[in-house]
């Protein structure tokens, strides 16, 4: 059943022209380590690095953050922003990279109620639902990418 919601998770993910890469843990590890420099923003217990910036007006180009959960049907990647500067790296990074292993993929909304509650209980709780880079049209029908968000979206995924 997991392969199939990997499957359909990427799918739907793809729909929104995200990329996708699979790696283990110590790949992970070793991507992190290779990238270190490139990334302006790191969140991540997965690679157990953390890396703030200062987030300026212009924004910052990349950012790499973990997710909480995935779901299957959207191919959306749920964040935990209680913290200010993920809500800001989410939002102000020309390049995301979201971090999530593949069991935290669900394949509904519904499968994530419990999760929810127990995160907008707490104080300042916020939950950012990512499925892509930000797109926005005018009434002229014209697409425009990263308007109010990324532009490029893309997903980790770590075996367990």
């Amino acid at each position: 059943m997991q392969s199939n919601l990997l499957e359909l998770f990427i799918k739907g993910s793809e729909l929104v022209s995200n990329t996708h890469e699979i790696m283990t843990i110590e790949e992970f590890k070793n991507y992190l380590n290779e990238n270190e420099n490139k990334l302006d923003f790191i969140h991540s217990k997965f690679g157990d690095k953390f890396k703030d910036t200062e987030i300026r007006e212009p924004g910052i180009n990349t950012a790499l953050i973990d997710a909480d959960a995935g779901i299957a049907e959207t191919g959306t990647a749920i964040v935990d922003s209680s913290d200010e500067q993920i809500r800001l790296a989410t939002c102000l990074s020309e390049n995301l990279i979201l971090v999530l292993k593949k069991s935290s993929i669900v394949e509904k909304l519904e499968d994530i109620s419990e999760y929810m509650n127990e995160k907008m209980t707490k104080d300042k709780g916020y939950i950012a639902f990512i499925t892509g880079a930000s797109r926005t049209a005018d009434i002229e029908r014209v697409l425009t990418i990263g308007v109010h968000g990324p532009v490029t979206t893309k997903i980790i995924l770590l075996e367990d």
